[in-house]
């Protein structure tokens, strides 16, 4: 199962487990992973998760900012939607995760298609 791992100084604080298709981070006590900060939005991001269309028994992740004041970042680089992979790191305000997942489809970005 993937989750997310709150990280401090390069050391585990917290671990979420992504056990639902859907999952909201932000302030509001209402989402599934709550930010404390007002540097968060209240419902911030969102994370999907998506049967693998090619790959059986594996997911896609994605996580998408919903129009948060501050943005959404995936290896330091802001986002609005994207997908993520085993060991990227998200940032939400001043607050970092890490995704683990030993089932993210991670294929090459290139196929090559070789004649019959």
């Amino acid at each position: 199962m993937a989750e997310l791992q709150l990280i401090v100084d390069d050391v585990v604080l917290k671990r979420f487990p992504l056990n639902k298709e859907t999952i909201f981070i932000g302030r509001s006590p209402n989402n599934d992973i709550v930010i404390d900060g007002d540097s968060s939005s209240s419902v911030h991001a969102r994370i999907d998760l998506i049967p693998s269309e090619l790959l059986e028994g594996f997911t896609d992740i994605f996580i998408e900012d919903l129009n948060s004041t501050n943005g959404t970042f995936v290896n330091e680089k802001q986002i609005k939607r994207k997908q993520i992979l085993n060991f990227d790191y998200i940032r939400i305000s001043y607050t970092t995760f890490k995704l683990i997942s030993d089932k993210t489809a991670t294929l090459a970005r290139t196929s090559v298609i070789l004649p019959e």
